[in-house]
């Protein structure tokens, strides 16, 4: 039985992480800057990524980490890059055999801000001196109703124009990196890179959206301006030769549903 640390193990794809560790019957701690969630059977521990306060007390006894940590505001993304230097360094002086990171799909390319952020804490990792590995991600199958959602109030349900995606499910998410995590054979030297199970266009996932939730309002297409946008036309952010999740957006909405009814 391996004992993996989770961190970011509160968010939206590190709960996923922490469920397939503990399905495939492993011990799995979870790093929270807010300390335990009450009545929680899993092992929270407190530990500060950008400070390193507690890293060290999280970190003992650990076999492998999976990061699924985020920073996508300014006054966040510090514990993208400085976090992963505090939580490798840490972990390697624990004596941690393997650290596994959670990216995005050609984040290398783009030159939008969060991005290269990310990019920074790759580059922590392909330098640590312990054993890594990068799990490159398409976009998951929320990122679509966390757009169209808010807006949807207006009567207008955005969709970006000239862009398709290939979502996934975080749960296909998880199965990637722990599989990573435990791999029997070195970690490779490149990326790992996954995809979701098809690619459509981002007006075809958000009617999907529409029709399975409900909402009222009008499908209406809208440029993506800047960076992100010219990254999304490009077709930089599909992989549809490493496909590797089998839940589709549209089982996402279905199982969405019932866990609400």
């Amino acid at each position: 039985m391996v004992q993996a640390l989770v961190a970011g193990g509160t968010g939206t794809a590190g709960r996923q992480v922490v469920k397939e560790f503990l399905a495939r019957g492993h011990s799995v701690r979870v790093l929270t800057r807010h300390g335990g969630a009450p009545g929680s059977e899993i092992a929270h521990f407190h530990g500060d990524l950008v400070t390193g306060d507690g890293l060290a007390e999280a970190l003992d006894g650990v076999d492998v980490v999976v990061d699924t940590t985020d920073g996508k505001t300014r006054g966040t993304r510090a514990v993208l890059e400085k976090g992963a230097e505090n939580l490798l360094a840490t972990a390697d002086g624990a004596g941690v055999g393997r650290a596994v990171l959670l990216s995005i799909v050609n984040v290398d390319r783009s030159e939008f801000p969060y991005y290269r952020a990310k990019r920074k804490q790759e580059r922590v990792y392909e330098s640590a001196a312990m054993e890594t590995s990068i799990v490159r991600a398409t976009q998951f199958h929320d990122f679509i109703p966390r757009i169209a959602k808010p807006a949807s109030r207006t009567g207008l349900i955005p969709a970006f124009s000239k862009t398709s995606f290939q979502t996934i499910d975080t749960r296909d998410v998880a199965t990637a990196l722990v599989d990573a995590a435990l791999a029997a054979e070195p970690a490779p030297e490149e990326p790992i890179t996954i995809g979701g199970p098809e690619v459509r266009t981002a007006r075809d996932l958000t009617a999907a959206w529409k029709k399975a939730t409900g909402t009222h309002g009008f499908v209406v297409n809208v440029p993506l301006p800047g960076a992100m946008g010219q990254f999304f036309r490009d077709g930089s952010n599909l992989v549809p030769d490493n496909r590797f999740g089998t839940i589709t957006f549209d089982r996402w909405l279905s199982d969405a549903a019932r866990a609400q009814a």
